[in-house]
């Protein structure tokens, strides 16, 4: 799939580009993995950093979770699992505004949650400014860190060309990478259908 450049690089540039992805395994273990009342009333079952069995939006107790995790995270306020579990709350509580200090103290530390999570709000506008790049960027970062959504939904939107403004080039060999990355990651047949067509549109275009 051919694409014309958005500029002009020197040679040592456009090698590094060219560049296989790199991916790397998170260290959660630089914060407690003790199970929290938190995690029980919080857990996002997609969150590959969650401790705890997930807990559903609807089956969420939103109040016991705000009380929960708000304790939680005053006894380790650096613990990114547990801010970004507190900002699910009160997000899952229509109460974003109060959700972000805690969404981005978790972006801060790089979690991979938050960052497939605050990348998704910047491009849908909610309750953070729209911002379809800085999306491109954190979704970037997460799929480095094997977050399965960021691994799926960059290739697809990169290849609709809703990253097209941004000036950015993703190679196919990128492409092809991040999809077959996701694919050792879930086993889900329809996640697996949509892997398939995103590999095809890869080869066909």
């Amino acid at each position: 799939m051919l694409r014309a450049p958005f500029f002009v690089c020197s040679l040592l540039v456009c090698a590094a580009n060219a560049q296989a992805v790199e991916f790397a395994d998170y260290d959660y273990s630089r914060w407690s993995q003790e199970v929290t009342e938190c995690d029980r009333l919080a857990a996002h079952g997609r969150d590959p950093g969650h401790v705890a069995p997930p807990v559903t939006r609807a089956g969420m107790d939103k109040e016991a979770a705000i009380a929960a995790c708000e304790a939680a995270v005053k006894a380790e306020p650096d613990n990114p699992r547990l801010n970004y579990q507190l900002g699910r709350a009160y997000g899952y509580s229509n109460r974003g505004d109060e959700a972000m200090p805690y969404r981005l103290k978790a972006l801060g530390q790089e979690y991979p949650q938050s960052l497939f999570v605050i990348g998704y709000l910047h491009l849908l506008g909610v309750t953070i400014g729209q911002d379809t790049c800085r999306a491109f960027e954190l979704w970037q970062k997460a799929a480095h860190y094997r977050r399965l959504a960021a691994l799926v939904a960059l290739p697809r939107h990169y290849m609709n060309g809703d990253f097209a403004a941004c000036g950015v080039e993703v190679p196919d060999d990128d492409l092809r990478a991040y999809l077959a990355e996701a694919k050792t990651l879930s086993s889900d047949y329809y996640v697996g259908m949509l892997i398939e067509e995103l590999e095809a549109r890869v080869s066909a275009e």
